[in-house]
């Protein structure tokens, strides 16, 4: 497994928040319960990156994310 998750941070047509995953592992992947931890604490941070943007017309900027895995 990689030890970099690349997320763009943008909105969908109706100017909701969206995270694009660049890289999560595919199908069939092995992870160990520490792996799949850290997957999911990057998923959340994410998630939580994502609806803290503004979603103003105004307001909204695409953002690229590089979060860390540390399993």
């Amino acid at each position: 497994m990689e030890n970099h998750l690349n997320v763009l941070l943008t909105q969908t047509r109706d100017r909701k928040p969206l995270a694009q995953v660049r890289n999560l592992p595919g199908g069939d992947v092995d992870m160990t319960p520490q792996q799949l931890r850290a997957l999911a604490a990057v998923l959340r941070a994410a998630a939580d990156e994502c609806e803290a943007q503004p979603m103003s017309p105004k307001r909204f900027i695409q953002r690229k994310r590089e979060y860390l895995l540390t399993a």
